[in-house]
């Protein structure tokens, strides 16, 4: 057994091989937009110094652009213009905090004002988010948030470790960051508030661990009836604007997907947009007007429908001016003068550009990511495979730049993406990206499960959760290797999260063809696992869903438990985990060592300053350094 601690890493690559690394590891050119709502400032997720910071630019004056740099300790993740005058952005940073159930770590995010005028940021209140930018009152907004009760632990969201929660809006001041009054608070399930552009409540959801019911309702004070109410299975309802000038909002029910929800008599319908059937989709909200203009989903790559005739219609000609199969509109100004458009084609960087009416002006913001000069990228395809039991499963296959038909097959690599309820898509993918650049052909099964096939493709996983999804995962690769489209024999899987998991499972039950299992941030132990989790009732639904009735016997439980079955773990085998991870506890990685301690077919590497979702370039960086090493060892591509 070899342990690595993942910042004193002292491996020796090629010349090559590291800028390989470098480029693929680096963090995104640009990875978000937003513009300000009288369209004369646009800000960007930017790393100009190799890590996530913000840009804001100048769109009348012409100043050289203002850099919100990384915060200490912290990631940024997202950010939105409430108004002109400020931007506020959000940073995610772990800290162990007390709890009523003793220290606990966790992920907190903390929202911050920035103001134009004086380039000061003021921290808000930690774990908010922004619910109305209250139009019309230039420096305040409406910020929510939900804590649990009776706990000791401040107003940190949810850690107390309780079903007892409050939902509390507070108008906030911009300028200096205090709360100046508290506008709506909830009675103990409130879980969430729709709130117009001023400020003011439309409806508030509201949600009952113990009964599994939810309801909706009508600001008519705590006591108001439900105009309805249903039971949520693991998901929960989401209200995500109005429509039909205010008369109902856009609800999606769990089990069902997006309904119309009639306000005033709580009549439940479901939409037919031309035709097209938007149950499954997300809505597409302007954000100033919170009016639902548009349904987005993903097939290969993120579509639009908008029903917004003044969008629908420039969404439109866009798609006919860009050459690029996905074209998304992704924030605009109020007026619709100046707006932000993403291009984006299979297995390629996107393009990010600004489109301004006024000018007539449409211009290349950034790509995502710039790739060396000379490097041709990966191709990247959509397949099917049909699983042993019939079900059709939808993968992505990523094959290395300049692969031709004829040529000999590559070498393979299985990547099982994490969640499990999520999906791949074929949008470009850094972590398959940068193994297809070295050769291999990477196989991304949508195994059952998954989602973006609809409710009956979701549910056929559940129980499946270390076995049936595992199976599809396993007859995906021999399918590749029967029908030629890659080398056969053995192949290799890496996987991250639920994907981590689901390699060392996949080890475990297709021993004679796993050559080498590479798990990042991987469930070794579900039981564990869920032990450590919180005991919120949603929370366990979800695991209950897709782990099935294995809760009582140890036996079943064993079967599906990598620490329980370790000795069997024969394979070459390493195993990375960041030690800030709050999403799957680096106690995962010491249950797996400790079961393995002496054996010589395992490394551990521990990424010190880590969290779940390998937001930095170092912890990156680490990861393919770390694991090209040991494909170099013991499934090289050639």
């Amino acid at each position: 057994m070899r342990v690595v601690l993942g910042l004193f890493v002292t491996l020796l690559l090629s010349g090559p091989a590291l800028a390989q690394v470098e480029t693929y590891a680096a963090m995104p050119r640009i990875w978000a937009a937003d513009l300000s709502p009288d369209g004369t400032h646009l800000a960007t997720g930017c790393s100009p110094r190799g890590v996530r910071e913000i840009c804001i630019y100048d769109l009348a004056g012409g100043a050289a652009p203002v850099v919100i740099p990384a915060p200490d300790g912290g990631e940024m993740s997202a950010f939105d213009w409430p108004g002109n005058a400020y931007l506020i952005y959000y940073i995610d940073s772990v800290q162990t905090l007390p709890t009523q159930d003793g220290l606990r770590t966790m992920t907190l995010t903390q929202p911050v004002s920035y103001s134009l005028a004086t380039g000061r940021s003021e921290p808000l209140m930690v774990n908010s988010r922004l619910v109305s930018p209250m139009v019309g009152a230039e420096g305040r907004v409406a910020m929510e948030i939900t804590f649990a009760l009776d706990t000791r632990a401040g107003s940190g969201s949810r850690i107390g470790g309780r079903d007892d929660s409050g939902t509390v809006v507070y108008e906030m001041n911009l300028e200096n960051g205090r709360r100046v009054r508290r506008m709506e608070v909830s009675d103990g399930s409130t879980i969430g508030y729709l709130l117009n552009p001023e400020g003011e409540v439309v409806l508030d959801v509201r949600r009952f661990d113990e009964t599994g019911q939810y309801s909706v309702h009508r600001p008519d004070g705590a006591q108001s009836p439900a105009i309805y109410s249903g039971i949520f299975p693991a998901t929960q309802p989401r209200v995500y604007g109005v429509m039909d000038n205010g008369e109902a909002v856009v609800i999606r029910i769990p089990g069902s997907g997006l309904r119309r929800l009639d306000i005033a008599t709580g009549a439940l319908s479901a939409f037919d947009v031309g035709g097209e059937d938007v149950s499954q989709m997300a809505a597409i909200v302007d954000y100033y007007a919170s009016v639902v203009v548009g349904f987005r989903y993903t097939d290969d790559l993120p579509r639009q429908i908008f029903i917004d005739p003044d969008l629908a219609s420039l969404h439109a000609e866009l798609k006919q001016i860009l050459t690029e199969d996905s074209v998304t509109i992704t924030t605009w100004t109020p007026d619709r003068t100046k707006l932000v458009v993403e291009g984006r084609d299979a297995g390629q960087p996107a393009n990010f550009y600004l489109l301004d009416l006024n000018t007539g002006g449409l211009g290349l913001l950034d790509v995502e990511t710039v790739l060396p000069e000379g490097q041709a990228p990966s191709s990247r395809e959509y397949l099917e495979f049909t699983a042993s039991d019939g079900l059709e499963i939808p993968a992505y296959l990523t094959l290395p730049p300049g692969f031709a038909e004829g040529d000999a097959p590559p070498a393979l690599i299985v990547m099982p993406h994490g969640g499990p309820r999520a999906r791949d898509t074929a949008e470009y993918d850094w972590w398959a990206a940068f193994y297809a650049a070295r050769g291999y052909a990477v196989f991304q099964p949508n195994f059952r499960g998954s989602t973006g096939y609809g409710e009956a493709f979701e549910r056929a996983g559940y129980g499946g959760f270390g076995s049936r999804m595992i199976d599809d995962i396993i007859e995906g690769a021999h399918h590749l290797q029967e029908t030629g489209r890659a080398r056969p024999g053995q192949y290799c899987v890496i996987g991250g999260s639920y994907g981590g998991y689901a390699a060392l499972m996949t080890a475990l039950r297709d021993r004679a063809n796993v050559a080498c299992a590479v798990s990042f941030a991987g469930v070794t132990d579900p039981f564990a696992f869920l032990g450590s989790r919180t005991r919120w009732q949603t929370t366990l639904r979800y695991w209950e869903q897709y782990m099935g009735d294995r809760f009582g016997d140890r036996d079943e439980q064993a079967t599906i438990t990598p620490v329980a079955r370790a000795d069997e773990l024969t394979l070459p085998l390493l195993v990375l985990h960041g030690e800030d991870d709050t999403t799957v506890p680096f106690g995962q990685l010491r249950l797996l060592r400790n079961a393995m301690e002496g054996r010589d077919n395992v490394q551990f590497v521990t990424l010190p300053d880590a969290d779940h979702y390998l937001g930095t370039p170092e912890a990156r960086t680490v990861l393919l350094r770390e694991s090209q090493a040991f494909l170099d060892a013991n499934f090289p591509a050639q």
